[in-house]
């Protein structure tokens, strides 16, 4: 019985939509029910909302105050209210401590990846020195090897073209790599070394003078001489 449906369905007329005319191109694909039916829920409930809020603006008491009226203000035709960041002396001083000790570590871990890079490139000034180790079986040859006489038993055979560009490429991205990392270590340790001073600056007592040289643009502080208890 399925395969006489079947056959049925595939002698049936296709159905399809009546397209845009010609002559209405300019007005884009044709609208059909469904997409009038969505138009039509969303400019009903548009207007239910207009009307509420209508309603609410009719209602209200010009005399009406909240606090919140002095720290809202309307922005390119937007209610935005201004929110207080401001933090305690001690909260900062809490998260600065965090934030130093995070550099640190990530400082730390950033060292840590380029030493172990220096240490199988060439040219860093880090790399491992080679060393190759001779078995004799006397004392009488050990006297008499030579290092500069001595011929390695086995020799590298030469690299296949494709194999020597691809190890060249590597290389090139570890030297890469390298340097971007040297680059992360130095932002970091300026970072540092700025949340330190920060940190000094904030928990000194007494008033701190800024200095800032002319010529080379740094920046130094110094502190009134206390006499200690």
């Amino acid at each position: 019985m399925s395969s006489f449906k079947n056959a049925a369905q595939a002698q049936r007329r296709t159905h399809r939509e009546r397209s845009q005319p010609a002559f209405r191109k300019k007005f884009g694909l044709l609208e059909k029910h469904k997409d009038y039916v969505v138009r039509a829920k969303d400019f009903n409930k548009k207007k239910r909302i207009l009307k509420q809020l209508r309603t609410i603006a009719d209602d209200k008491n010009p005399d009406e105050y909240y606090r919140g009226m002095i720290k809202s203000s309307i922005v390119d035709g937007k209610h935005k209210t201004a929110k207080d960041n401001s933090l305690s002396a001690e909260a900062l001083k809490l998260f600065k401590t965090q934030d130093a000790n995070y550099l640190q570590v990530k400082l730390q871990a950033e060292k840590q990846k380029i030493a172990k890079l220096q240490s199988i490139l060439h040219d860093t000034g880090h790399e491992k020195i080679n060393t190759h180790t001779v078995f004799v079986d006397s004392d009488s040859e050990v006297d008499e090897f030579n290092p500069d006489n001595f011929e390695m038993p086995l020799k590298r055979t030469k690299q296949p073209p494709e194999v020597h560009k691809a190890l060249c490429k590597i290389k090139k991205q570890q030297y890469s790599l390298l340097r971007l990392r040297v680059e992360r270590a130095e932002s970091l340790e300026q970072a540092a070394s700025k949340l330190k001073l920060q940190r000094t600056i904030a928990a000194s007592k007494g008033s701190v003078k800024k200095i800032v040289d002319e010529e080379t643009g740094v920046v130094t502080y110094r502190w009134r001489k206390q006499r200690a208890k």
